[in-house]
């Protein structure tokens, strides 16, 4: 039982450390700032769920990079390029975690969508499917 306690503790303490803010990383809190950005231009948009979550719908323009799967090498070489990783919002850390990530690989403009796919189709964006 008391290892049954650590373990669980242990997971707890990796999956929040995952998904901690981090000072490189910043938010983007509304679907309309998340447009507005997208609209601007030269932002990577990524999806940070696996193409199962993808395929069912995403923010367009977004690629799919699967946290669990991301390497250095699935990102832009220029570690400048503005990236924004989301989720399915609400609880999901995976967004945050992708995010945090790609700013510990020296990505010095990082943003993460708080609001997800959830706040996406919640404020009537066009979403994407594959």
């Amino acid at each position: 039982m008391k290892s049954i306690k650590l373990a669980s503790s242990v997971i707890v303490t990796i999956l929040c450390g995952c998904a901690a803010r981090n000072a490189n990383v910043t938010g983007i809190k509304s679907a309309q700032e998340m447009k507005t950005r997208i609209d601007a231009g030269n932002v990577r948009i990524v999806h940070a769920l696996n193409a199962e979550h993808y395929a069912k719908g995403h923010i367009p323009s977004a690629v799919n990079i699967d946290y669990e799967k991301m390497t250095p090498e699935m990102l832009p070489t220029q570690k400048d390029q503005p990236l924004i990783f989301y989720c399915t919002g609400g609880m999901c850390p995976v967004g945050r975690m992708a995010a945090n990530k790609a700013a510990s690989w020296g990505y010095t403009n990082v943003s993460v969508y708080e609001g997800g796919m959830k706040d996406w189709q919640a404020s009537d964006m066009t979403v994407a499917k594959e």
